[in-house]
């Protein structure tokens, strides 16, 4: 339904025809779409897969919206690429993108490739992560099922029987799916961690360790564990711990923020470490950069308390006022410099605002962190306290647990020792 040598312009023309049409703006968002269609090494040539693509454009999409069908030879298999203009040039609707288009474009995929002889992919993979969580993991950043299975490791490390470790995972405010309403095991067994709104299937979380049947391995496991930080991890950790502390001279907000982020820093590197997290410090574990950012804007200004706060975002929203005005002027100034056709006054002008927004986008931001300062910093001073007291707990509780699983170091329990049976 276009040329392919003008198609961009076409497939412009076609929603501006449609905003004067029916008075609404059809030229802003998506411009086009973007489907692919690939062939396996089954004889297959240039033409005949650019045949089969033009061939399915038209049968999905022919009529009713403008498509480039671009057929790519510079890989080991042929390739098609579609580019589907957002709007229609019948009736100006525009193009959607939904699971039942994906389908529907598999559907007459499929049925094209079997009438040409071709093969097909019987049963295609599904994507089981999101985007955005595979590329914080590669980064090695925090996701949400990272941090699931940092709470998963906590409770097997704590936990020498099956059912001691559901009862660690909802200590931690998990809600299990085990059981259906007849009480036989269901198919696939999930967690919700807390605060969401939708469970997780173990088997999804990543490794065959984090299935109900690895899982119960590792914690049979334990009941003849080792200590589960062995010797050269406690060394490393107390090294961290000696580098982590913050500079003792530095007092209140910027120490608080100092040792929250190493605290956090730790938990990440050390899930073990602690045996319950709460759901602020998991959000923060997420959202490590934009801790990174609130304390280096506390040490950077040399900010100790909340009034010393106060004071700087007074002056900040000052300074931003100021800006504000000068950049007023400037833009004026370059007015009158384009009236004039004056091009060095032009460049010199657009360079300083452009200077000047930069100064000003970085005040903001300022800005927006002092809020969350303000807002967080009180929660932090309380949840730096219950860590300390959650990790005194377990320290007990493991001493307790070990007396009654092992017995006493000095008494019974030692059947490996000499003389005993």
């Amino acid at each position: 339904n276009c040329s392919e040598r003008y198609a961009a312009e076409q497939f412009r023309e076609t929603k501006r025809l449609w905003s004067r049409i029916s008075g609404l703006d059809k030229t802003g968002g998506r411009g086009c779409y973007h489907g692919f269609q690939s062939f396996g090494d089954e004889g297959m040539t240039a033409e005949r897969a650019h045949e089969i693509g033009v061939e399915l454009a038209r049968r999905l999409w022919g009529d009713r919206f403008e498509v480039v069908v671009a057929t790519h030879c510079d890989t080991d298999h042929y390739h098609n690429h579609y580019a589907i203009n957002s709007v229609s040039f019948k009736d100006g609707m525009k193009f959607r993108d939904t699971f039942r288009d994906f389908y529907s474009l598999r559907e007459e995929n499929d049925r094209l490739c079997l009438e040409n002889g071709l093969s097909i992919v019987e049963t295609p993979a599904v994507k089981g992560r999101n985007r955005g969580e595979y590329k914080a993991e590669k980064r090695g950043e925090p996701t949400f099922r990272s941090l699931i299975r940092a709470d998963i490791d906590r409770a097997v490390s704590a936990s020498v029987t099956e059912r001691e470790f559901f009862g660690r995972l909802r200590d931690a405010g998990y809600d299990l799916l085990l059981v259906g309403e007849d009480g036989r095991p269901v198919k696939y067994p999930a967690l919700r961690p807390p605060g969401a709104d939708h469970f997780v299937r173990f088997h999804k979380l990543g490794s065959s360790e984090y299935t109900l049947e690895g899982i119960r391995e590792r914690v049979a496991g334990n009941y003849k564990r080792s200590d589960p930080l062995p010797d050269h991890k406690k060394r490393e950790i107390e090294r961290y711990r000696e580098e982590a502390k913050p500079d003792m001279k530095i007092g209140g907000l910027y120490a608080l923020y100092m040792r929250y982020s190493h605290e956090l820093y730790f938990i990440g590197k050390y899930p073990a470490s602690v045996k319950r997290m709460s759901d602020f410090m998991r959000e923060d574990l997420i959202h490590m950069k934009r801790l990174d950012e609130q304390t280096k804007l506390l040490g950077r200004n040399r900010i100790s308390t909340i009034c010393e706060l106060e004071e700087f975002r007074t002056r900040s929203e000052m300074e931003l006022e100021r800006l504000d005005g000068l950049r007023r002027d400037l833009r004026n100034n370059l007015k009158r410099a384009v009236r004039a056709s004056d091009m060095d006054r032009i460049s010199g002008t657009k360079s300083r605002i452009s200077g000047m927004t930069e100064k000003m986008k970085r005040i903001r931001n300022d800005l927006r962190l002092c809020g969350m300062i303000e807002e967080r910093s009180a929660v932090m001073a309380e949840e730096i306290e219950m860590l300390t007291e959650r990790r005194i707990a377990d320290a007990r509780e493991e001493e307790e647990r070990d007396e009654q699983l092992f017995g006493r170091r000095g008494g019974t329990g030692r059947a490996d020792e000499p003389g005993r049976n």
